[in-house]
């Protein structure tokens, strides 16, 4: 009875509780039954993929002309969600989940000075993209543009910092990153 309530994954592993053949018995006419007797197997490719289209997913990353993912996929992991978070304050729930929003965002930037993870530098024309986002003030807040760009900075930029040292992201994120977001949450906490 429960078997058309279950996902396709459940019911393969069903099957397979059950001593159901895990292979494509040698008899079976191909051309006409292959695909309903592979429906719902786990381990076996035959399941439909669902459909979604490509317009709507992560609407609340889109503002202007790129999606929030055409920047991240080039950022490490915990700066990649940092930055979406940052990108996404505001646009998606309450007020309350502004302030969520911010508080993951430190967490991700607070884990990736923890854990040092390296630097490495991106294409000029990843830079570009970056720039044009910020730059379009329709679909960035003013506030979020230093926040972003610095987060950016801090995980892509190798080279030298004004004085000539070394350039080292933690620091950015530290003093200037961290600091701004957690004065945004505090005018929101306020308001």
């Amino acid at each position: 009875m429960t078997e058309q309530t279950h996902t396709p994954y459940q019911r393969g592993r069903r099957a397979a509780e059950r001593g159901a053949p895990r292979e494509v018995p040698k008899d079976i006419d191909f051309g006409q039954y292959r695909r309903p007797w592979l429906a719902g197997f786990d381990s076996i490719r035959g399941t439909q993929r669902t459909e979604i289209a490509d317009d709507t997913r992560g609407e609340h990353y889109r503002t202007g002309q790129f999606q929030a993912w055409d920047v991240t996929r080039y950022l490490s992991g915990d700066m990649a969600q940092a930055w979406q978070y940052v990108y996404r304050c505001g646009r998606k729930g309450s007020d309350q989940d502004a302030i969520t929003d911010l508080r993951k965002a430190v967490d991700f930037l607070e884990d990736w000075c923890a854990n040092d993870v390296p630097i490495r530098e991106v294409d000029p024309d990843v830079r570009h993209r970056v720039n044009c986002l910020l730059c379009d003030h329709q679909a960035v807040d003013g506030w979020k543009v230093p926040i972003l760009d610095r987060i950016f900075m801090a995980d892509t930029y190798v080279g030298q910092n004004m004085a000539g040292d070394r350039f080292h992201g933690q620091s950015l994120v530290m003093a200037a990153v961290i600091p701004a977001i957690t004065a945004e949450i505090a005018r929101r906490e306020a308001s």
